[in-house]
């Protein structure tokens, strides 16, 4: 099937970004000031009025503390998580420049670096920076794995994630990009590997279940994938994505109904039922499984949305000789050579079998 599928959510650096863990920059008890003000107060207080309100209280203890390195911090951390780059990358210079842990204050202009301004390259060189000052920082070999995966390089990703599970064995974050990257270097064994200790750890984790069943998928196992698939549906209540690779799963199996179910139940999705490529797709699994008046439906709508796609013509003017609407059809292949001419003869195919159902 010739068409260019609108499904950016399934890719490799979105799976990634489904299955990693959002991890803490600030990990370990940090004050400033005379008494206590802490991240996880600021962090509150934030949280309750508002980041105006956090940033003033900063720059309150800055007018007094003008050289805490650590008050630049938090300054950079609350841009940050306000998603404002330039800021915050400015204010964690100044935290490095007056002394700051030199780990923790790269570490974050790495997240800024990668997650803010799309720069997976500098959150790498930024990250093994922090690494270069505390090779037992952990979060530093997470910071780096994810910008090793992102950028394809999955091997180095693979032994940085192996060396922040080595630090924190209890921890799934290590184990999760773990199966991400030895998934991308095809290390199916491996990446099973990962994901069943992921379960071993947290046995509620559909997400961990879903990547099991790709890397079924991705072997062909398809029996074993749509197990996987369905206990990812059960346990989150389902997604978009685990519908429609479940459907794939039984369409590889020849169950055309289980395919259909599951790409209607996907359309209960905002980012699938916006697009043609989709209805396209439901479609063609309800022409399969001979639900036709749903199957035509289904075209229409892809027809409405892109309606100078060839494919979506050809579909429905299956769907309509199937249904006996032989001058519906017929207009609908006469649709299909004149968008695609290449495909002119496909068309007169088409309409020669027509004439044979009269």
């Amino acid at each position: 099937m010739k068409r260019k599928l609108k499904i950016a959510f399934l890719t490799a650096s979105a799976a990634a970004a489904a299955l990693a863990a959002v991890f803490s920059v600030i990990s370990r008890s940090q004050l400033a000031g005379e008494d206590r003000f802490d991240w996880p107060s600021l962090s509150g207080l934030a949280l309750r009025n508002g980041y105006a309100v956090a940033l003033s209280a900063v720059d309150k203890r800055l007018a007094s503390h003008p050289n805490d390195a650590l008050l630049y911090y938090f300054k950079a951390r609350l841009y940050y998580e306000q998603g404002l780059a330039a800021e915050a990358l400015k204010q964690a210079d100044a935290a490095i420049k007056f002394g700051y842990a030199q780990e923790v204050s790269y570490l974050l202009k790495a997240l800024v670096s990668g997650r803010l301004k799309g720069d997976y390259a500098a959150q790498l060189a930024l990250a093994s920076k922090a690494l270069s000052f505390d090779p037992t920082y952990g979060e530093g070999y997470l910071a780096r794995a994810e910008a090793e995966y992102v950028l394809g390089k999955y091997k180095a990703c693979a032994a940085d994630a192996s060396s922040f599970s080595s630090l924190s064995p209890g921890e799934t974050d290590g184990y999760e990009y773990s199966l991400l990257c030895l998934e991308g270097m095809r290390d199916y064994t491996g990446a099973e590997a990962a994901g069943f200790r992921i379960l071993s750890l947290k046995p509620r984790s559909h997400a961990a279940l879903w990547r099991l069943g790709r890397i079924y998928a991705g072997q062909g196992l398809h029996k074993r994938a749509i197990g996987k698939f369905t206990e990812a549906i059960a346990v989150s209540g389902g997604r978009a994505g685990y519908f429609m690779d479940r459907a794939r799963s039984c369409e590889a199996e020849g169950d055309f109904s289980c395919a259909a179910r599951d790409y209607a139940s996907a359309m209960g999705w905002a980012e699938i039922s916006g697009y043609a490529s989709y209805y396209y797709l439901l479609g063609s699994a309800m022409h399969r499984a001979g639900e036709l008046k749903y199957g035509l439906k289904a075209a229409g709508i892809a027809l409405e949305k892109e309606p100078e796609n060839p494919d979506n013509y050809e579909l429905r003017g299956r769907l309509r000789a199937d249904l006996g609407d032989v001058p519906g059809a017929k207009k609908d292949f006469l649709k299909l050579s004149v968008l695609s001419p290449s495909r002119a003869a496909e068309a007169a195919a088409l309409i020669r079998k027509l004439k044979s159902k009269k």
